[in-house]
């Protein structure tokens, strides 16, 4: 093969990589914008693929490259990447060792078929707080979780909702969220309890307790349906600071609509030490793919670790927190 041969060849395969790195960058760039349109943020749901996936594009046309200039142009390219994995530095203020303490537990359920796997899992980590989705009143687990946690809340009133939050310390009130069917995603599925933990605010005589909540969010299809219920959820968090939110969101940690939620609330948004969904499909079984079961924090509380389960036979991982309040 001759010089002009291997340049042509050379020039193809480096024109291919262009072109394969410019709509991945696009996409990237697109989903900064995911606050503007629901569309758009569907985009940060492969925002980590999409991330890798342009980086190591980024390696091989640099090792390709024929000068400076051309490799200086492509480390430019790496920024969109670079931002999605920056981690974040802030440090939260620290627990003292009497500071008050809560263990709280998630899990999408899945109506499961071995709900003593589920138990067991319970059991073993002693959380005083544990949310549910897709958890019948019916089925048997349900009975065993009320004979645990004497302290239940259902999304509705007449308890024939499968979203719900059980507790073994007795809370000063509780709350079906619940206005509507919410079997047909026609009403956000969520319950609300307060316990009795006395925060900051409370020093000066306002003794508002912990908000806990659970809740279950729709798909992302259609578009606007989880953002309707996300200002539903709103209007029962009237005291952010002092409230943890538990359940499947149904949104990956990088997509616009969760992360703006939390952060117009104050509230941290937890990472998982690994996906929580899909771990079965069609039959099949898998380590997860995306974290879509998430923990939210108000300020006067914070995460101290936060593990996942393991396959309790669910479509989803559930998880462990330990909390402590920040005095």
């Amino acid at each position: 093969m001759d010089g002009r041969s291997r340049f042509t060849r050379h020039s193809c395969w480096y024109g291919l990589g262009q072109c394969l790195l410019a709509p991945l960058l696009l996409l990237m760039i697109l989903g900064r914008f995911g606050n503007a349109h629901p569309a758009l943020d569907l985009i940060n749901l492969f925002a980590a693929p999409l991330g890798w996936a342009s980086l190591v594009l980024v390696c091989v046309l640099a090792l390709r490259a024929r000068s400076w200039a051309g490799r200086a142009a492509l480390a430019f390219c790496c920024l969109p990447a670079l931002g999605l994995f920056w981690p974040d530095l802030a440090r939260s203020p620290a627990c003292s060792p009497s500071s008050a303490r809560l263990r709280i537990a998630w899990i999408n359920t899945h109506k499961p078929k071995n709900p003593d796997r589920i138990a067991a899992w319970l059991d073993s980590e002693s959380p005083q707080v544990v949310g549910v989705a897709e958890l019948p009143r019916y089925l048997p687990l349900h009975s065993v979780l009320e004979k645990r946690y004497p302290h239940w809340q259902s999304c509705l009133d007449n308890g024939r909702c499968s979203t719900a939050l059980f507790s073994s310390i007795e809370p000063t009130a509780t709350e079906a969220l619940t206005h509507g069917d919410p079997f047909n995603r026609k009403s956000l599925p969520a319950a609300g309890m307060v316990l009795p933990f006395k925060g900051p605010a409370d020093r000066a005589g306002d003794e508002r307790g912990l908000q806990v909540f659970a809740v279950h969010l729709s798909r992302p299809l259609p578009l606007g349906r989880q953002s309707h219920e996300l200002r539903q959820l709103d209007k029962a968090l009237t005291v952010p600071a002092g409230s943890v939110i538990v359940g499947d969101f149904n949104l990956s940690p990088r997509m616009r609509l969760l992360a703006d939620y939390a952060g117009r609330n104050g509230m941290s948004l937890t990472r998982t030490d690994r996906p929580t969904w899909p771990i079965t499909y069609e039959g099949h079984r898998y380590p997860g793919f995306w974290q879509i079961d998430h923990l939210l924090v108000g300020r006067d509380w914070k995460v101290q670790s936060i593990r996942t389960s393991p396959d309790l036979g669910s479509d989803h991982r559930g998880f462990v927190a330990d909390l402590c309040r920040v005095d």
